[in-house]
């Protein structure tokens, strides 16, 4: 088994203790994927439960490469979830109706409770929080999604201010977006790949996420609508929106420009895509996810207060790695018509932080929190040499918590 040459720094750095970890890592990992093999596949089943009852925002995202699914007879539904150690993360509500997500949550975490594991959610929405809260789960706020009721949203006044003026740029400057029609080809394809490794550069984040957070834009591209911004013929921003068939909603998933677009690109790019969403006939929208933010309401009781402490702690200290207060005003500039508070559920007497909070990270850091010191650390190095930025460029394409938004836009 080799070992990729990016994985080295830390190994040597964190002596045996790191070693050990990560060569157990990579062999659970080599034998989890030959069991997988020899299991059937489940996207044509899973793609089928999230037409009938996609809710939360990431349900189609969550379809992808590596997930599992745990269903029972009893029930129209399923539970997309990925291993990480002992706990069994599942990605977001579960594929079912409102009235059975209960139950499916309770018989799946006693069925991981004979396997010797346990379960967490995460991000639920609300609802689906307010329904298994009750049913021996503990919720704890993560975060926040900002909704707009595209049938009355109608930005005015100071509120819109920078919304009118991002707009006014872009439209000043040239820019022109456009619907994607169907059957992308490669062409755009190329392009947008390259607009991702563009993006990626210019990231603040100092490292590349895995699973829910994944840059694929054209995985499922067939329930997806795009839309791209070009100046002159040029593209400098892509949208992708996934679809949430339960609240006839899209999840603006992943809104990306070129470092150097002109001023505005990505707000023109958002406001018109909610404009064509609406006159197509739906009725929201969401840009997905603000980590750690304080809007919402907190209409699901929460009893760890400690963990929520713990959060507050780490949204500040975990700033030099991720901008979440730049994410949170890039998405409440278009003035949102709510909030929706999100939430982590996991078994009633299952601490949260460490176990299940270290999942919550090794989800979203494929190497860990290890990978995502490591990652810094080789930023501050690079400033000495161009090797670290032309390495990151050639990683797997990712996104940050969550790409549906441009921190960076000015």
């Amino acid at each position: 088994m080799s070992i990729p040459i990016r994985d080295l720094w830390w190994l040597a750095a964190g002596g045996a203790g790191y070693g050990a970890r990560y060569m157990k890592m990579r062999i659970d990992a080599a034998i989890t994927a030959r069991r997988r093999r020899h299991a059937p596949d489940p996207t044509g089943e899973l793609l089928r439960l999230q037409t009938l009852y996609g809710y939360n925002p990431h349900s189609l995202v969550s379809i992808a490469p590596g997930a599992l699914l745990w269903s029972t007879p009893d029930i129209d539904g399923a539970i997309i979830y990925g291993e990480f150690g002992r706990v069994w993360l599942a990605a977001g509500d579960p594929l079912a109706p409102l009235e059975d997500m209960a139950e499916l949550a309770r018989q799946f975490a006693s069925f991981a409770k004979r396997q010797g594991r346990v379960v967490a959610f995460v991000p639920t929405s609300a609802e689906c929080a307010r329904t298994m809260a009750p049913h021996n789960f503990t919720a704890v706020k993560v975060g926040a999604s900002p909704y707009f009721d595209l049938r009355t949203w109608n930005p005015r006044g100071d509120s819109a201010k920078k919304l009118r003026a991002g707009v006014n740029q872009a439209r000043r400057a040239g820019v022109e977006v456009e619907i994607v029609p169907e059957g992308i080809d490669e062409s755009l394809k190329r392009e947008t790949a390259r607009l991702c490794m563009h993006w990626l550069d210019a990231r603040r984040a100092a490292t590349t996420f895995g699973w829910l957070v994944a840059l694929d834009p054209f995985l499922h591209s067939e329930y997806k609508k795009y839309f791209a911004a070009r100046v002159n013929g040029k593209l400098v921003g892509f949208l992708a929106a996934s679809p949430i068939p339960a609240r006839k909603a899209w999840y603006l998933e992943d809104v990306l420009r070129e470092p150097q677009a002109p001023s505005g690109t990505a707000t023109f790019l958002v406001t018109e895509a909610l404009a064509r969403l609406k006159e197509e006939g739906a009725a929201l929208a969401t840009l997905g996810t603000s980590p750690l933010t304080t809007d919402g309401g907190d209409d699901v009781p929460t009893e760890h207060r400690m963990t929520r402490r713990i959060l507050d702690i780490a949204s500040r200290r975990l700033a030099g790695f991720y901008n979440f207060e730049g994410l949170r005003r890039f998405k409440a500039k278009f003035v949102p018509s709510w909030w929706e508070s999100e939430y982590a559920l996991a078994q009633r007497g299952v601490a949260m932080p460490p176990r299940v909070g270290h999942a919550v990270v090794r989800a979203l850091v494929p190497g860990g929190l290890t990978q995502l010191l490591t990652r810094q650390a080789l930023r501050v190095i690079s400033s000495n040499g161009p090797y670290v930025t032309e390495n990151f460029s050639r990683q797997s394409v990712t996104k940050s918590i969550p790409a549906s938004s441009n921190p960076a836009e000015q």
